[in-house]
């Protein structure tokens, strides 16, 4: 019986692990460009805003799978950026106006795109897919947050 309860406890234990960790990385992206701009300015982190073609764009995909969900980006991620993920769908015009805007202030002509801005929207630095480690784009992005 007591055998019976520990390997119940112990699946039960792994199963809501695994759960967790499922819901974390879509909990660290906002999608809300105005909220994103509110909590940067409430904790003075940078907006990492992510422009991406989420279902189409096959070198968005690239940037996500290889960098952006891997443990050495999300670690610093959490603790000094704020992440914002602005999807343009192909065909879709009914896209929030705030999200629309930030495309057309920072001259977005290809996915992805990736602006690191302040809240105030001022550009800090500009990439997007580069062939390099989690650790080294993640030096990257520090490198032209301590630009400015």
């Amino acid at each position: 019986m007591k055998k019976i309860l520990f390997l119940l406890l112990t699946v039960f234990s792994i199963s809501c692990g695994l759960v967790s960790s499922n819901e974390e990385p879509s909990k660290l992206w906002l999608t809300d460009v105005n909220q994103a701009i509110e909590l940067s300015k409430e904790t003075g982190k940078p907006i990492f805003a992510f422009f991406t073609g989420k279902e189409w764009c096959s070198w968005c995909k690239k940037l996500e799978n290889k960098i952006l969900s891997k443990e050495a980006f999300i670690t610093y991620a959490k603790e000094n950026l704020i992440l914002l993920e602005l999807d343009f769908p192909r065909g879709r015009r009914d896209l929030p106006t705030e999200q629309i805007n930030l495309a057309r202030k920072f001259r977005i002509q290809g996915y992805p795109t990736v602006i690191l801005m302040d809240s105030e929207t001022n550009l800090l630095g500009k990439t997007g897919f580069e062939n390099m480690t989690p650790q080294q784009y993640v030096e990257n992005v520090q490198k032209m947050i301590s630009k400015k």
